[in-house]
Parts: structure tokens; sequence; C-alpha cells
């Protein structure tokens, strides 16, 4: 019995860009895409779980984006709009699809010219944001892929279609974001102009929920968003850090909301130039370390607190 080479069917892997409104996204590390199929159990009483049916299905895109904010070179595309989007910070109320009607086709384009095209498919994870020097700016994004919308479900392309695109990385941006970040909190005494002793991690409290039609997810719909700012102060002394906490005093205690305490958060590098702000932030916790090891002031954290719905985060 011989075996016969079948090299030239192995598909060899490469690297990507994505392409989504228009514009295109290059990575850090490698694209993943991911099947989330929903499988329903079909027992009987002679033989137990046996079989299976599908009853839903989406489909995962992710990967950590190049450390790039804007990008001018050469094309001129905000990383930082595409991946913190108005539709999931900024909404004016809770309960909008981020879809809709609309179907939005999302190109992975990939080196070898075989790649995929989904049909309707939208953000849906934000990345965590490093600001500051150590670590690469962006953590790993998320889109989503559905059901495309005027499909039958056992359509050949109901979710996506292979594509052939030629690669070509002229559009491949020279921009790279890692700098030492600064942050202003308000007027508040201390807090005017702060370093962390690492950097400024900036996470999202995102809440989505699936919209189905038939049992079938086919869209997101936005319940909520909240921003989060860790980082481990230095500027402020304890009696300033334990102000802002404001868990006791004339200024909190128990009661007392964390808007009343809430200022905007001002990133900005090298203590000049603006890159964010994060709208109506007040203090959640803080941790005093008594450590040979660590400096006194452990981790803080920023989140929004704001009287009445607006507008969570300006991007500069």
């Amino acid at each position: 019995m011989s075996i016969l080479s079948t090299y030239a069917s192995i598909d060899v892997g490469g690297p990507c860009k994505i392409k989504d409104g228009g514009l295109y996204y290059y990575f850090e590390n490698g694209v993943k895409i991911t099947p989330q199929p929903v499988w329903r159990a079909l027992p009987s009483t002679l033989g137990g779980e046996s079989d299976d049916n599908l009853v839903d299905l989406t489909y995962k895109i992710s990967g950590t984006p190049k450390s790039v904010w804007k990008a001018t070179t050469p094309q001129a595309v905000s990383y930082a709009a595409a991946f913190m989007p108005d539709a999931l910070v900024n909404f004016s109320y809770t309960g909008v699809p981020l879809l809709g009607a609309t179907n939005n086709v999302v190109n992975i384009i990939s080196t070898n010219a075989k790649g995929f095209d989904f049909k309707r498919c939208v953000l849906t994870k934000m990345p965590t944001v490093y600001y500051g020097l150590g670590k690469p700016l962006w953590g790993e994004v998320e889109w989503t892929g559905f059901w495309q919308n005027g499909f039958a479900l056992n359509d050949a392309a109901a979710f996506y279609a292979e594509n052939t695109t030629a690669w070509v990385q002229t559009d491949y941006p020279v921009d790279h974001q890692e700098q030492m970040a600064q942050l202003i909190w308000g007027a508040v005494s201390g807090w005017t102009s702060v370093f962390a002793e690492e950097g400024f991690s900036h996470s999202h409290e995102s809440k989505l929920q699936p919209v189905k039609q038939g049992n079938v997810t086919v869209d997101m719909k936005v319940l909520g968003y909240r921003a989060m700012l860790a980082f481990k102060p230095q500027q402020p002394t304890t009696t300033q850090l334990l102000a802002a906490l404001a868990l006791q005093g004339a200024s909190g205690g128990i009661g007392t909301r964390r808007s009343a305490n809430a200022n905007d958060a001002v990133i900005s590098l090298d203590g000049s130039t603006a890159f964010i702000t994060l709208k109506k932030m007040g203090v959640r916790t803080g941790v005093f370390e008594f450590d040979n090891k660590l400096n006194r002031h452990g981790d803080f954290t920023l989140v929004t607190a704001q009287t009445t719905p607006g507008t969570r985060i300006v991007i500069a």
C-alpha cells in the first residue's frame, strides 16, 4: 500500500487585515474566526441523546489591533472611533439595535487571497485600552457575524462567502501610539497632574442583549455602558486620595451618590495633548498598601457616574 503526498491540499496560514465601513485595520497578532453554533440535543428513551439539531449560529471574529490611535499615513482612519463607536458608548437611550434592517459587510482579506466576507457583521466587543508605555494600546476586539437579512437560513451565503481578494498593503499604517500618559481629574486638589506607577487601563462595562427572530440571533441591542479607568496613582497624597474616595466625611459617606463627586477624566500625552476624555467619572475603589515591596497607593478605579444619561466618551 502506497501513500501519496497531498501537500497541495494543505491551506497554509497567513495574516490578514479587516475591512469594515470602507476602512482597513491591521493587527498585532493573528485574527481568529470562531463559529458559535448552538445545538439542541435530541434525546430518545431508546438511545438517550444520540443526535443534535442546529438551532442558532453566529460567528466571532477576534484579534488584537495594531497600536494605532488615529492613522494619518497612508490612510486617514481612526482606530479609536472604530473600536469605541458611538453606538456602544454614546447612545442617547438604550434598546437600540446595532444593525437593524441594514446588513454590514466585514471583509477578512488574507495575504494568500483566501478570505471571508461576513455579510451581516458588527463590532460587539470593544478592546481594553492601555494609555502608557510598555504594553500594546489595544486589547482584543471582537466582531459578530449574524444571519444575513433577506436570505434564507439554508442559503449558501446566509452568513458569509469566501473571497479571493488579492492582497495589497499600501494602506498599512506607519503610525504607532505608545507614550507616557497623564491624568487630569477635574480641578480637584492633587488630581490636576496625575501619573500612574505603570499606566492607565481603560475597560468597558458594555451590556448587549441578543435580538432573535424565530429563536435565531440576528442582532444585538444596547442595554448600557460605563467606562472604567484603573491605575496606581502617584501624585495625590493619601489624604487627597481618601477625600476623592468620599467614603466618609461631609462630602461622602453611606447614602452618597458617586455622581456627587464625579469629574471629567482627561488622559493627555506628556501633559499637553488631550487624548481622550471620560465624562463624569467617580472614584469607586482604592487600595492602600503597607508592604516594603510596594508603593503605598495600590489600584484605584474611576467609573462613569452620571446623574442623567449623556455623552460618556470624547475622543480627541
